[in-house]
């Protein structure tokens, strides 16, 4: 079963590009693609500076 979306054509000009770039046969291909990736997680950055010291709040306020 097929439908038909309506679009802007920004995006038109954009899924083009995209489908070009990622070598897709068809916008399915493409909408799948950007799902996947909005789907996935991003890498923590936990750890990514480990010679960063740890946070001690100030026995004194700046801010009076």
């Amino acid at each position: 079963m097929s439908t038909t979306i309506q679009v802007k054509d920004d995006v038109q000009q954009m899924l083009d590009r995209l489908k070009k770039e990622i070598d897709a046969k068809s916008y399915d291909e493409v909408i799948r693609y950007l799902f996947k990736k909005a789907k996935r997680m991003d890498k923590s950055h936990f750890g990514s500076l480990p010679k960063l010291e740890s946070f001690q709040r100030e026995e004194t306020d700046r801010f009076d």
